[in-house]
């Protein structure tokens, strides 16, 4: 049997910042991160989208989905708002890069 080339789906949300960490490039990256805490809710039909469709948010057994809803708090989040952790911890790890802009 071949080895399939596409890479697992992440299960944790560290592992999908890794992942979107080395799809963007360097420019991508700093908008992310020039981007206001407040207004990361306008990524949501972008990224947002993104992240739910290759990572496999909508699959109803999505370990990463649970991880995101462990980060919360709770036993998991509907793919909306386990999108939505994912951005936000992407964003959070992407803060270096709004340094070095300014």
């Amino acid at each position: 049997m071949a080895k399939s080339t596409s890479p697992s789906r992440p299960r944790t949300v560290a592992e999908a910042v890794d992942r979107l960490l080395e799809e963007f490039d360097e420019q991508q990256k700093a908008e992310v991160a020039l981007t206001f805490k407040t207004a990361l809710y306008l990524l949501h039909f972008s990224l947002g989208s993104h992240i739910r469709k290759t990572f496999g948010l909508w699959a109803p057994d999505s370990a990463l989905r649970r991880d995101c809803g462990r980060a919360l708090g709770r036993d998991d989040l509907p793919p909306d708002e386990a999108s939505d952790v994912i951005v936000e911890a992407f964003w959070e790890r992407l803060q270096p890069y709004r340094d070095r802009q300014a």
